[in-house]
């Protein structure tokens, strides 16, 4: 319990250092983090391997996009939320409108629960990302859904003129970039991960297919 103590004062004290930390939302963090681990069983929503390290592994590593984000009113989309990742953190955070995609029932009944602990603008969205029709963003984020190529494609789908993707990715991200780069034109900017020396963090922009 004292490790467990240590990791989620250590990933608050990262997260103070680029967003406005208030109390409330600290509170509202910890709210999310003891109904994801009770709903848990249930929905299997986070792998059992990274309970113990859930402040870091999900919570700090959601959190480090809001670094990339100009402005807090941009409509932001993420796609295959999941459990919440990046989508509910960011909003508890002070993103001001957030639509969380996601096609698992199970996992968007979770998340239904969840967007009551963000006082921002929070949105479930349950459907295929190819079902959404009628909808442009400001700003995707994604977390482990899809290859850089498959997340460009979506974007030329989802995004506004002058919107850009903010993707959290692996170590493959090398080889997804030449991918990637086969089928469209983009410029993008590549940061360091605060969660993992093998991860990044891309910013994608003025996407075209080849």
């Amino acid at each position: 319990m004292i490790d467990f103590e240590v990791k989620k004062n250590n990933a608050l004290s990262q997260i103070k250092k680029f967003t406005n930390l208030t109390q409330s939302s600290i509170s509202a963090i910890e709210e999310f983090v003891i109904l994801l681990l009770k709903e848990n069983n249930n929905f299997n929503l986070i792998g059992k391997s990274t309970i113990s390290d859930i402040w870091n592994r999900h919570i700090l590593d959601s959190a480090q996009i809001l670094q990339y984000v100009d402005d807090k009113f941009s409509k932001i989309a993420d796609l295959g939320t999941g459990a919440g990742f990046p989508g509910v953190i960011i909003s508890i955070l002070g993103a001001k409108e957030v639509h969380l995609i996601e096609k698992s029932g199970k996992k968007c009944e979770f998340l239904r629960k969840a967007k009551l602990l963000s006082p921002n603008r929070l949105f479930v969205h349950q459907a295929k990302l190819e079902e959404i029709d009628d909808q442009k963003f400001d700003i995707l984020t994604s977390r482990a859904l899809a290859s850089l190529e498959e997340l460009l494609a979506y974007s030329t789908q989802f995004l506004k003129i002058n919107g850009c993707g903010i993707f959290l990715k692996g170590k493959n991200l090398e080889n997804e970039l030449k991918d990637a780069q086969e089928k469209f034109v983009f410029k993008y900017q590549l940061f360091p991960s605060l969660t993992s020396e093998e991860s990044r963090i891309i910013k994608v922009w003025d996407i075209e297919k080849k």
